[in-house]
């Protein structure tokens, strides 16, 4: 007598209905464009891009595997992920190379206290001019209560070469400038480029936790057609105007728990808040086509 079949594996159906996979693809598109333009510009081709996919789908295929409750065998991972057995072979083995986890910068940190401890804001809760050295409020005091690791000095310099603050000579006193819109790293720089992965990789993990049924979380915008550049501007000026209370709030009660949670085995957790603002010329459609009013603005989830 042969051995009995294998018992086929409890598959639980999902929770709520996924969208189709063309539907899928069609907002993928919309995604990757702006995505592939910064891959063209930075001189990654398509061949190069498809071999960085491999492992992020291999990857993702054996966390899908194991969230369901099936064995992530190679040939699992391969016929879910659509990835050659090999290759998942290989990834097994020599794991994902140059995927680490980044911490948040010492200058980030640094702005961070800046913009929200009292201290070191002025009148309209914006972070003020440091004298260099002395006791607090300085620059030195500042940079020495985020980390006795670094020096001032150290701290000082990369802020200097990302462009985020200047140093000004007042009566004799060098005093250290913060850029007036905050801890934006210029154009090109790693800074910025970290900041741009964190970001997109939260909000896109934020959306596509809401579309799969996860618990939901706070994923929206406001959107506006039918306007001119000069109200597109006023409009971009509110956002600026609104996101810097929305910070300033968020990083003292962030900070406020951060130290009240140290010591706690379940401070496990991390959390991101952000917000973007985007404006363009609409192209124009068709009568057949253009089933919205002009000016019409809704609130997107």
């Amino acid at each position: 007598m042969g051995r009995p079949p294998r018992l086929l594996p409890a598959a639980q159906p999902p929770a709520h209905p996924l969208p189709p996979a063309d539907d899928v693809l069609r907002a993928l598109g919309r995604i990757l464009g702006p995505l592939a333009r910064l891959l063209l510009a930075g001189g990654m081709d398509y061949t190069r891009l498809a071999a960085e996919l491999k492992p992020l789908f291999i990857e993702q295929a054996r966390q899908e595997l194991l969230r369901t409750g099936q064995k992530d065998t190679d040939s699992a991972i391969s016929l879910l992920s659509g990835v050659h057995r090999k290759d998942v072979r290989e990834w097994r083995q020599n794991g994902l190379s140059g995927r680490i986890a980044q911490e948040l910068s010492i200058s980030s940190q640094v702005f961070a206290r800046w913009v929200q401890d009292p201290l070191y804001r002025d009148r309209r809760k914006r972070p003020k001019p440091l004298p260099r050295l002395g006791a607090e409020p300085s620059f030195e005091s500042l940079a020495r209560s985020v980390t006795q690791d670094v020096h001032p000095y150290t701290v000082l310099t990369e802020l200097l070469r990302l462009g985020l603050v200047q140093v000004r000579t007042l009566k004799g006193v060098e005093m250290i400038v913060p850029h007036r819109d905050g801890f934006v790293p210029p154009p090109g720089s790693r800074e910025l480029l970290d900041l741009f992965g964190a970001n997109l990789a939260d909000h896109a993990a934020a959306a596509v936790g809401n579309l799969l049924g996860q618990p939901p979380r706070l994923e929206q915008s406001v959107f506006a057609d039918g306007i001119s550049a000069e109200s597109a501007a006023a409009l971009g000026e509110l956002a600026r105007k609104l996101w810097a209370q929305a910070r300033s709030e968020m990083i003292a009660e962030a900070t406020r728990r951060f130290e009240a949670d140290q010591g706690r085995d379940d401070a496990t957790r991390r959390v991101r808040f952000g917000s973007y603002f985007w404006a363009e010329d609409v192209l124009p459609v068709s009568p057949a086509s253009d089933d919205m009013a002009q000016g019409e603005h809704r609130d997107e989830t």
